[in-house]
């Protein structure tokens, strides 16, 4: 079953979908499919503008956020292995819940610089929001404070079982959209691998750990022409572990 997009309904259309996952510049040719008269699209003009990110980092971003926001946003969100730091800028942009925004990754890129630009000129108050720190996953619990929300979308192979050790720690809501499954902290069960491969078999691990941890679950996706690794977990804590 074909998933629709939510952030930008217009790339439902089918002559817009092959654009969808291409990693070229976000640039005033490519504008043109966005209106100004949402404010989701005007920050997409105003990347465009800049040539800032891919229009597929752009669509990936945007299509998680919108899949997620309502379960994990807390007035603090951290986006672990942020890169451009785009899910955690529209957490900050949108949400009014949320009055801090923590970027995590080892190196700051120069693109981040007009992300926020970018952001700022259709949201000013998001500069009083966000702050990037560079360091590795590891000293990412210095950063996270209890019950914060956390993002992170494709954290390669053991490090989005970082993350979720990291919220189970911190009882935080967690979401992440997970690749490289051949790198994982903890293979899943032989028979499941058999069964079902790899990457459903991880994720299924995945899931049952969270829940053991007192997480509820559930799965959700975003359109497979952006990516083909698309699957989304999102835990929210509740009962106590078991």
């Amino acid at each position: 079953m074909s998933v629709s997009f939510k952030a930008y309904r217009q790339f439902n259309t089918p002559s817009l979908q092959g654009l969808s996952g291409l990693r070229v510049p976000l640039s005033d040719e490519l504008s043109k499919h966005f209106s100004a008269e949402r404010h989701i699209d005007r920050f997409a003009l105003a990347l465009a503008a800049r040539r800032a990110v891919p229009i597929k980092e752009l669509l990936e971003s945007a299509e998680f956020y919108m899949r997620v926001r309502r379960r994990v946003r807390r007035q603090t969100m951290v986006d672990l292995c942020a890169g451009h730091g785009l899910v955690g800028v529209l957490f900050g942009m949108f949400e009014r819940e949320v009055n801090s925004v923590v970027l995590l990754d080892r190196r700051r890129p120069a693109s981040f610089a007009r992300v926020l630009e970018a952001a700022a000129e259709v949201a000013p108050w998001i500069t009083d929001k966000v702050r990037y720190v560079q360091a590795p996953l590891k000293q990412a619990g210095e950063h996270v404070p209890q019950g914060a929300g956390i993002v992170a979308v494709h954290a390669c192979g053991v490090r989005t079982d970082r993350c979720l050790e990291l919220a189970v720690a911190r009882r935080s809501t967690i979401a992440v959209m997970p690749c490289c499954y051949a790198q994982t902290a903890r293979p899943a069960p032989r028979a499941l691998q058999a069964a079902l491969g790899a990457e459903l078999a991880t994720d299924i691990d995945r899931t049952y750990r969270l829940e053991r941890s007192g997480y509820s679950v559930d799965w959700s996706s975003i359109p497979e022409s952006i990516t083909p690794t698309n699957r989304v977990l999102i835990g929210v804590p509740g009962r106590s572990a078991l």
